[in-house]
């Protein structure tokens, strides 16, 4: 008969705890973490992270697990510009949003959509300084291959209610 070692929470809690992002950590079990992180500036966002249940009963695991997350997290930090860049030649939405502000301005002299009012275009700058990562979700398959995805939101809200899906690959390659 096979018994499985069942680790103390508190020590994978511990492990986390001394990262640099988490504000706040729940242990909902050894295979799921949640809480909230510090990203782009932002206080308070929801990250889950689930790993895969035939490593859990290994606390080297969780320490290199921390280290593919942190990394991941540091990439996403410095390369804001690039992950907005990408989001608004890959998505039409802020084309669209553009065009539509532009029809109503050359009809009416201004323009109001949703509950927005423009007397201008948006430049990409204002765009991309409106988007925060709302929400984060990896999951650890072993010691080399973790995915993350994460959900952008505007404010204001140009995303009109919407979220972005965002999927980083093991290269740090932008997939939407």
């Amino acid at each position: 008969i096979y018994w499985r070692f069942k680790m103390d929470l508190k020590e994978i809690k511990n492990i986390f705890e001394n990262s640099k992002y988490f504000s706040k950590i729940l242990i909902e079990d050894d295979f799921e973490i949640s809480g909230l992180i510090n990203l782009w500036n932002e206080n308070d966002v929801d990250i889950s992270i689930e790993f895969n249940p035939d490593y859990t009963d290994n606390l080297e695991f969780y320490k290199i697990s921390l280290r593919l997350i942190e990394e991941k997290l540091n990439w996403i930090n410095k390369n804001r510009k690039l992950i907005c860049k990408t989001f608004i030649e890959e998505e039409n939405m802020f084309y669209d949003l553009n065009e539509d502000i532009e029809k109503q301005l050359a009809k009416k002299g201004k323009a109001k959509i949703g509950n927005l009012e423009f007397s201008a275009p948006l430049t990409e700058e204002e765009f991309s300084n409106s988007l925060y990562i709302t929400y984060i979700n990896f999951y650890v398959e072993d010691e080399k291959n973790i995915s993350c995805n994460f959900d952008l939101d505007s404010e204001p809200d140009y995303l009109f209610g919407h979220l972005a899906n965002i999927e980083l690959d093991e290269n740090n390659d932008i997939l939407m």
